[in-house]
């Protein structure tokens, strides 16, 4: 299998269990992925134990990111179209970001530079370590 979520490498990982990593990913501070570590395609396709674990860790990582990453609006994202892999993008959004009001996938509108320090970051890591 060629699953580049399978496979993945130089991934930044900031927290790990038997169901699933957490990553943070480039261009967006702080903006995060839940990626499963078995290959599946939909949520469905988790036992109820399992998906109630990555509804709590969603929770505890938007909570995270309102707290200490401090956007507007923070995206929820369950995709695969391209890897049929379940994973779950959670990104911070502001009003004036690059694609507002549309979604991080779509083109820029505009230049946005971020104002989150590695403060803020290193918190919301810690934060997401205790899951």
């Amino acid at each position: 299998m060629n699953c580049p979520l399978c496979l993945a490498k130089d991934e930044n990982v900031i927290y790990k269990n038997e169901l699933f990593r957490v990553i943070l990913v480039d261009e967006i501070p702080a903006f995060t992925r839940i990626i499963l570590n078995k290959h599946i395609a939909e949520f469905s396709d988790l036992s109820l134990d399992e998906s109630l674990e990555l509804s709590k860790a969603i929770y505890k990582i938007e909570k995270a990111m309102l707290k200490h990453i401090k956007p507007d609006k923070v995206n929820i994202a369950s995709l695969g179209n391209y890897v049929p892999h379940l994973h779950i993008h959670i990104i911070p959004r502001y009003k004036n970001d690059a694609w507002f009001p549309d979604s991080v996938w779509s083109a820029k509108h505009r230049k946005y530079e971020y104002k989150t320090t590695q403060e803020q970051i290193q918190n919301y890591i810690n934060e997401i370590k205790q899951l």
